[in-house]
């Protein structure tokens, strides 16, 4: 829902922007409308209907030993609405309108328990905004909204905002927009500069486990080259209690197919939940070995650390992408985090989950607000686009490597239209590597089909 009480938002990032902001749009007269003519108003309105049955091998891990902490539904199937309207006044204000209604049906077994069935409902906002153009270079774009920037596919770094991982996007991958205040200058077609401030929350669980909203801001500097195929940009960002970020991203065409690009955000410290030694009291016993886990005295449980730290943090992606005559799509990427945990840092998690596996304490390692745990990780992504029959066909596979202790997720997607209304889709997911390993310590595969329904 939206509210007013975020107005009363006042971080030195979101001020300064701003005040850059205004000055300019203020030299920049505005054209009257012509006189005896009212707004003319037109809408749009499509609606996306899917309906998808999932199924997913949960691992035998120490968070979730027999499936009986998590209780990962081992089937579920859904079906959604998606509505989008989309009203014009005139050249000047616009009104998106996009609710998600969706029913769920899940069925969850674990060892030594019955099986059970439960069934839900749910609605919210994917965006609902209002947008006001009072020139052709200005826009001010007030709402819940989904807004993302950077050439990465699996990751964008210098959003700070949106902490979003491409990695299993297929049909059913959604984006919850967030509460904006949104300012975007225009100076030609090759300078942009936007002010963004996230106001409130938009009911989604926290990014960091355990942690209230916080309010933020940021500002990104934009240009691009007259054909648009080379850019560069700057952001610099703030939130309630925590340290500024500054980042910065762009994409160089070096040949017409091949391009180089890359994302990039540095700040102090961090807020991300790691596992740290406790000392052992007679009232907490040492925890106890788990397979391939040596055993250990001190008792590890998650805290945050290093949030105030001066030591400056580094999240950086590096990629290349090249796209063929015939439109396939390859991709290699490559992140380093120096936020991420080390290979130490995995087994003293594994410790610390053994001493209470329950949902409350596998949070802080579900969410720890980490895009990813680890710290070094590779991508390869092939799209392959216009296949048989009659060209409606797609395919998409990616591979995610974590460097840090060996363990992978390979994902393939593919959909292709049945009717002009009717599209198909499925998608599978099998990861490798060890129990207590990043991109294998939740699920073994999991494989959805469905279909979507356009009219």
């Amino acid at each position: 829902m939206l509210t007013a009480r975020g107005l009363g938002f006042r971080p030195a990032a979101t001020l300064a922007a701003l005040l850059m902001v205004a000055p300019a749009a203020a030299q920049v007269p505005e054209e009257p409308a012509p006189a005896g003519r009212s707004p003319s108003i037109t809408w749009r309105l499509n609606v996306e209907w899917i309906t998808a049955a999932r199924g997913t091998a949960p691992r035998e891990t120490v968070i979730n030993p027999g499936n009986r902490v998590l209780r990962v539904p081992q089937w579920q199937a859904q079906s959604e609405l998606r509505p989008n309207l989309r009203v014009e006044m005139g050249s000047r204000w616009q009104l998106v309108v996009r609710p998600r209604l969706l029913a769920t049906w899940d069925r969850t077994w674990a060892d030594a328990r019955r099986r059970a069935e439960a069934t839900g409902a749910s609605a919210n906002w994917t965006e609902l905004f209002v947008a006001w153009r009072p020139h052709d270079a200005v826009a001010v774009t007030y709402g819940l909204q989904n807004f993302q920037w950077g050439p990465a596919e699996l990751v964008s770094p210098s959003n700070r905002v949106f902490h979003e991982v491409g990695l299993f996007r297929d049909a059913l991958y959604y984006v919850r927009g967030k509460h904006l205040l949104r300012v975007n200058l225009s100076a030609g077609r090759q300078w942009s500069l936007v002010t963004l401030a996230e106001l409130g929350a938009n009911g989604e669980p926290p990014f960091e486990a355990g942690n209230r909203f916080r309010r933020k801001a940021q500002t990104k500097l934009e240009w691009s080259t007259e054909s648009g195929a080379s850019y560069v940009g700057l952001t610099a960002g703030a939130a309630e209690a925590a340290p500024p970020s500054l980042g910065a991203y762009g994409s160089v065409a070096v040949t017409e197919g091949l391009a180089l690009y890359t994302d990039v955000s540095a700040t102090r410290g961090s807020r991300a939940w790691f596992p740290v030694a406790a000392p052992v009291t007679p009232a907490v016993p040492a925890t106890p070995a788990m397979p391939g886990v040596p055993g250990t005295a001190p008792l590890f449980v998650f805290q945050q650390k290093d949030r105030a730290s001066g030591v400056l943090r580094w999240h950086v992606l590096g990629g290349a992408r090249y796209t063929f005559v015939n439109g396939v799509d390859a991709r290699l990427e490559y992140v380093h985090q120096d936020a991420g945990y080390s290979t130490r840092d995995f087994r003293h998690a594994a410790l610390a989950l053994s001493a209470a596996p329950n949902p409350a304490a596998a949070e802080p390692y579900t969410t720890p607000g980490l895009e990813f745990l680890g710290r070094r990780l590779a991508l390869v992504s092939v799209r392959l686009p216009d296949l048989p029959p009659a060209g409606r066909l797609e395919i998409q596979g990616r591979y995610l490597a974590s460097l840090t202790d060996g363990s992978g997720v390979a994902f393939v997607t593919a959909s292709g239209g049945a009717t002009d209304r009717v599209t198909l889709f499925a998608s599978a997911a099998l990861t490798h590597g060890a129990w207590d390993a990043e991109l294998s310590r939740l699920a073994r595969a999991s494989v959805v089909g469905g279909l979507v329904w356009n009219w």
